[in-house]
This record gives C-alpha cells, structure tokens and sequence, in this order.
C-alpha cells in the first residue's frame, strides 16, 4: 500500500441536479489521455459513492500533487449557467463527512484540501479545509474518551457526547450540526447548547479555558 498523507476533495463541474456516472468521468479522463478516472471515489446526489481508481493506485486529479494523495470527487458544483457553486445536497454533504473521518482512520490522512488550494479554479466549491480540517487534529476519531480533557470546544463536546454512548460517527455528525451554533457564541453570555436531549455541559466551559490560555484571541480564532 502506497503512503497517503491527504485527502483532495473535487467536484465534477456538471450542473446542479443532474447526475453522473463513473463510466462518463472515465470517458472524460480517457478523453485527456490518462488511462482512466483519475479519482478515487465518486459521491453521487443522493449520497452513494461508486469506487473510482484503486486507492493503491495514485489518481490524476490534482497536478504535482497526486503522490501521497487521494482524490474524492462530489456530483455537480456549478448551477445551471455553469457558474461555480456549492450544489451538495444533504445526502452527500454526510456522506462526504463521513468518508473524510474514514480516510483519516484508515489511511492515517493528516491533511484535507480541495482542487482549490493548488489550483487557480473554484472547484470544488466550498471550503475543504475549514470545513473538515479540524478532523485531522481531532483524537476523537481514533479513542473518544482521551478527549476528557481537551480544552477546546469541539474536543469537549465530542468528549461529552462520547460519554453518553454515542457511537463515534453520531458523536461527530452532531458536533457538525451544532458547529454553526458554536459559531455564534458570544464569550460573556449565557448560553446552553441543546441537541435533542443532549445537552453539552462541557462546551462552554472549554471555549472559555481555550480563549483565556490563548490570550483572549478572537471569536473565530478560538473555534477554527
């Protein structure tokens, strides 16, 4: 098995809505010369994943950066004029997620980026790294409860979360879901963040701990 250090995220610049086969991204990269899909996995609109090239294999899907890399590639990422946007639905936004903490698992990934961040393009349109970057430095992935004394939010929240017998992946897709409302804490007011019946009594107390340790920086600072 091949080295992997990263995972690139792509989409595949077809319209909103419309749906694409693995046989049509092959025909595409044969088309360029290459010997097929240059990626290694495929997310279609509903939130199935086709296998694309072998993940032993290195893609052709970032150039100069194919080596020590996978590529994973999203249906859509432009609207109907062909202007780039963030088209994921729902569906594959989870299925995304969930193939990140995966590829992060199993392949010991220490970085997520998108097509974006080495070339001069918008693909894959939306921010890889802010929005799974924080997987790769999470030790929750790998064993939920040596998070009991994390001091930043995300890590005491998936420690409480842990602690009430969520599985790893309910504990994390939570804290995706409740990672807006983080965003818009204030440090000085008084607020309970409740999922379901969950409630997350640690959060606070370690974004306070985080932001007082690291000098009072400022709100997007302590949660990024």
């Amino acid at each position: 098995m091949r080295e992997i250090n990263e995972l690139i995220w792509h989409c595949t610049d077809t319209p909103e809505g419309r749906e694409v086969s693995v046989a049509e991204i092959d025909q595409w990269h044969k088309q360029r010369g290459w010997w097929g899909i240059g990626y290694h996995k495929v997310v279609h609109l509903d939130g199935s994943v086709s296998d694309g090239r072998p993940i032993w294999k290195m893609g052709a899907h970032v150039s100069g950066h194919n080596r020590g890399t996978i590529g994973y590639v999203y249906v859509g990422g432009v609207d109907k004029h062909m202007s780039p946007k963030d088209t994921r639905t729902t569906a594959q936004k989870e299925t995304m997620r969930r193939l990140t903490r995966e590829a992060i698992s199993e392949y010991g990934i220490k970085k997520v980026s998108g097509h974006r961040d080495y070339a001069a393009r918008a693909c894959p349109c939306f921010d890889a790294p802010g929005e799974y970057g924080w997987m790769v430095n999470s030790m929750a992935f790998n064993d939920p409860a040596s998070l009991k004394t994390s001091r930043t939010a995300k890590g005491a929240t998936m420690a409480t979360l842990a602690g009430t017998g969520l599985t790893v992946d309910a504990a994390a897709n939570t804290v995706n879901e409740v990672q807006d409302g983080l965003d818009q804490i204030s440090v000085g007011n008084v607020v309970s963040v409740v999922v379901g019946l969950v409630v997350i009594t640690g959060a606070l107390l370690a974004l306070y701990a985080r932001w007082d340790d690291a000098g009072r920086p400022t709100l997007k600072e302590i949660i990024t």
